[in-house]
């Protein structure tokens, strides 16, 4: 078992793999000139070195080890069958020693040690599936990995003296290098067994995992840590300034919590701290919670008057309240409280709490504004829903638009590698070169769509997986977006039977997988699906809204299948990019999505094609006919006449109508007559035929076959 550490020294990424046992050997003393010590202490005129060395501490990732993939991102190698906990907060080094001792009691926890602050304890705990086994394919790994964090957290929580941290479950989760002269081991641990269906723990500090649980469900979110640990050690040396004013009694009641939290609320308030950052730092830190009267909306209130009070002193004026009119009031304590911006790819709005925890931003619902209103009731105001409603859906609240941050934040310089064709390489085909070329294009073409580069015409190309089952198309569709924008981007079971949430879906997703595409009737290939595929924009109304809205399209498609014949539209197989997948897909490695999608923006930018020329449409279609769905009659048809080739004379043009004479007068019962102007529009759709308008009607240049 190795664990992997990364380190980033000025913007290059050092990477190290350490054996479990070497591992807990170095962490027992502090190396680096001291640079966990530094990073620990309080007091010392030091602490403004540490905090700018903050980011010369390595990154520990112990869940799985990490490798260094060939396009320069790091990948899952193996899952280490650990599941990673922290309790963090804790008050003392004693507090910290008990921790460690009662997670040892289980015979599952592999080792627990203190962490680099010294204030949280780290405790990794052995899990393996009923069989004893463990996943091997990442998203296995992940999928399995969050069922077995929330099946752990429950547990340990009934067993230490305090409460597990609650986190997002990720394979990915690093912690800082720790410093522990004494971590406890056991190489002999007992892995917990973890079944696929475990259920979510459901306790109210867990309240929220169901939309932490899966890969697919998460919402990926920056964590400043380094903002983190800059308030909680501004916090501490707070903390010991009101207690050195103020005497605690040998029963704390509320008289003396309401001074301690006045007089670190006026200390915060000197350090220039956010009102909101204050309530919950102050919030999160009060221990004896149980005691009647002392809730979160008592400290919210102390803080906010002291807060007030503060503002009204420093600007040598009469309190806000006297001066700000209600409105005004309404959006100060919001602001105050919360974060806004207005999604403009889901078309609503959505906050988060404004402090530097780990929380994901949500919608705002009937629910929340009911919320909302309610706390501002209790805070004096008189206030209604509609009062809120007016702020929180109007202009004020600025616009973001997380396609656009997605590409400018990640992916703004490219290596100049052609990672797009990797990627393509790694779908094992018979003419993997043209693959390659015609998935560049397609890809170039999503990239464009999403960005809005051409309105008049929307990105129509498919990409087609076809292959038996088990050969990870499905894996394959999933990887192609980032997790970022995978959570909400991504779809696979988007029904075609309702127009209104197809169009909807194309308005807000960026990939709809079509999975099991054979299960698209040829009436709707060659109506609605060819319509929409087309579109540029689409016309919807959203839920709740009054009126239909015509907005830019967003989603580009591709398409799985098992069946080797399922283009039912001849003259619409071009809009399809068929690759018959000779073996398995390798997903076994992660994309390097900042380098994928920075080589698409600099391509666009640089004014690569990114839609298919006459010739490569006339390939493609060419290249489809082997995929193509025959008619009954076009089965006979092609059993009873052959094409001339070249100049050939031996053939006669014959009309629809007298082709299908000819192949019912020897096929007899066997043949059912179709119509015979969609007969003849299906023979027009194959391009080998030679055909003509005269005045008996459609042509076609054909050899019957001999009786």
């Amino acid at each position: 078992m190795r664990f992997s550490t990364i380190k980033n020294d000025k913007g290059n990424l050092h990477f190290k793999q350490w054996e479990a046992t070497k591992f807990f050997e170095r962490i027992g003393t502090d190396a680096n000139n001291s640079l966990i010590g530094l990073f620990r202490n309080k007091t010392t005129p030091e602490r403004a070195e540490h905090y700018r060395r903050y980011s010369e501490i390595p990154h520990v990732y112990a869940a799985a080890e990490l490798r260094r993939q060939e396009n320069g991102a790091l990948g899952i190698a193996r899952f280490n069958g650990l599941v990673v906990l922290e309790v963090r907060q804790l008050m003392s080094d004693t507090l910290c020693n008990d921790v460690k001792q009662a997670a040892m009691a289980m015979p599952s926890t592999f080792a627990t040690f203190i962490g680099a602050t010294g204030t949280e304890v780290i405790i990794l705990v052995s899990v393996a599936r009923p069989d004893g086994s463990l996943p091997v394919e990442e998203q296995d790994v992940e999928t399995f990995y969050a069922h077995a964090y929330h099946s752990v957290v429950p547990i340990y929580d009934a067993l230490l003296p305090v409460h597990v941290t609650r986190m997002i479950p990720s394979l990915r989760h690093f912690f800082l290098l720790p410093l522990d002269e004494q971590p406890l081991t056991n190489t002999a641990a007992v892995p917990l067994r973890i079944t696929d269906s475990a259920t979510f723990a459901t306790d109210n500090d867990d309240a929220d995992a169901h939309l932490l649980a899966l890969p697919e469900q998460r919402n990926f979110e920056e964590i400043d840590m380094t903002a983190y640990q800059n308030y909680e050690r501004a916090y501490d040396e707070a903390a010991r300034k009101v207690m050195a004013l103020i005497s605690p009694p040998k029963h704390q009641d509320n008289t003396w919590f309401k001074d301690f939290i006045t007089g670190m609320a006026t200390e915060l308030y000197g350090m220039g701290w956010p009102e909101e950052e204050a309530v919950c730092h102050l919030w999160r830190h009060l221990i004896f919670k149980d005691k009647p009267g002392l809730t979160e909306d008592f400290v919210r209130t102390l803080v906010s008057a002291v807060y007030d009070e503060e503002n009204a002193r420093r600007r040598q004026q009469p309190p806000l309240e006297l001066k700000e009119s209600l409105m005004q009031q309404v959006i100060r304590r919001m602001e105050n409280r919360y974060v806004f911006r207005y999604n403009t790819v889901m078309g609503y709005t959505e906050y988060r709490a404004n402090h530097t925890w780990i929380t994901p931003w949500r919608p705002v619902t009937d629910k929340v504004i009911n919320t909302f209103t309610t706390d501002l009731q209790i805070a004096g105001l008189n206030v209604w829903n509609r009062d809120v409603k007016r702020y929180v859906h109007s202009t004020r609240i600025r616009d973001f638009d997380p396609i656009d941050d997605y590409l400018f934040r990640e992916c703004s310089t490219w290596d100049g590698r052609d990672h797009i064709r990797a990627l393509a390489a790694t779908v094992p085909t018979d003419n993997a070169s043209q693959w390659a070329d015609w998935f560049h294009t397609w890809f170039l073409a999503m990239v464009a769509q999403w960005k809005g580069r051409d309105r008049r015409y929307g990105n129509a190309i498919v990409p087609l997986l076809i292959s038996r089952q088990g050969m990870h198309k499905s894996a394959f569709c999933r990887s192609l977006l980032p997790p970022e924008l995978r959570a909400w981007g991504y779809t696979d079971n988007l029904s075609l039977s309702e127009e209104r949430p197809v169009h909807l879906a194309m308005s807000q997703m960026l990939l709809i997988n079509l999975d099991e595409f054979n299960r698209i009737s040829p009436q709707k290939q060659q109506g609605f699906l060819k319509n929409i595929l087309q579109l540029p924009s689409v016309k919807v109304k959203r839920p709740y809204a009054s009126h239909t809205e015509e907005v830019p399209r967003l989603a580009s498609f591709i398409a799985t299948t098992n069946i080797s014949d399922v283009l039912a539209d001849p003259t619409g197989s071009r809009r399809f990019l068929g690759v018959q997948v000779t073996g398995n897909i390798n997903v076994s490695q992660t994309p390097n999505y900042a380098q994928l999608y920075a080589q698409a923006q600099a391509e666009l930018n640089a004014g690569t094609r990114y839609w298919f020329d006459d010739a490569e449409t006339q390939a493609i279609m060419e290249h489809n006919s082997r995929f193509q769905m025959l008619s009954s009659a076009e089965i006979f048809f092609y059993q009873y006449f052959t094409i001339p080739t070249g100049n050939a004379k031996d053939g006669q043009w014959m009309t629809t109508t007298e082709i299908l004479l000819a192949i019912k007068q020897r096929a007899g019962s066997a043949f059912q007559v179709p119509a015979a102007n969609s007969f003849g529009r299906s023979l027009r759709g194959h391009q080998e035929i030679p055909y003509r308008r005269s005045r008996k009607g459609s042509e076609f240049y054909v050899k019957p076959t001999p009786f």
